[in-house]
């Protein structure tokens, strides 16, 4: 229950459970069918929590991705601190910035090969807080999708980006947003995040 202002390093977004990351994570804790045998790409995966819901209910192989080392050093160590390093094989880390690699092709390739479409998930926890990055990752999810058929997750409590009738009108790629579930947040986090009271899982279609 830490803010922001009692961490020792500079802007630690990684460091805190934001809403989005938590329904998501709670979804895929609670549909261990959606889970098992799958490949998951954890784009923009923070503290890895998603990813540790995927491992402890038997995905084939996870990609853990951010931009920033000190997240993938959280992931690591929060696995360490769960018991869940003995599914290292398992696991693949990454910084590179999935948007602009020219390796993304081949890796998210190796990532999902052997896998049926179904099992093929992209995860995306609290990722559209900006109109413009949003509007740019849905053109990238929209060559995923139709290369690699992925199912794509994401969580979020409601930002503009999401919801807003004119930004969604005005992104140069048109999506379909189906809702999965809505969780209540907890008053601490209401408090932290500009008071969100619930977050969702939606399913993103385009």
């Amino acid at each position: 229950m830490a803010t922001p202002d009692a961490c020792p390093l500079v802007d630690p977004y990684w460091a805190f459970y934001w809403p989005g990351g938590q329904s998501l994570t709670r979804f895929l804790l609670d549909h261990e069918n959606i889970v098992r045998g799958s490949a998951v790409l954890d784009f923009g995966s923070g503290c890895g929590v998603s990813s540790m819901a995927c491992l402890s209910h038997g995905s084939r192989r996870v990609v853990i991705n951010d931009i920033d080392r000190n997240a993938l050093l959280a992931s690591k160590l929060n696995l360490r601190l769960n018991g869940m390093e003995w599914n290292s094989s398992k696991i693949r880390y990454t910084n590179a910035n999935l948007l602009e690699s020219e390796d993304t092709h081949y890796m998210i390739q190796d990532l999902y090969k052997d896998v049926p479409v179904s099992s093929r998930l992209l995860l995306l926890g609290d990722m559209f807080y900006d109109s413009d990055f949003a509007d740019t990752v849905f053109r990238w999810l929209k060559r995923l999708q139709s290369e690699f058929g992925v199912r794509i997750l994401v969580g979020d409590p409601d930002r503009h980006p999401l919801t807003e009738k004119k930004l969604l009108h005005g992104y140069t790629t048109g999506f379909s947003k189906n809702l999965l579930a809505s969780y209540a947040l907890p008053g601490y986090v209401t408090r932290e995040h500009y008071g969100f009271t619930s977050a969702h899982v939606y399913q993103i279609e385009f």
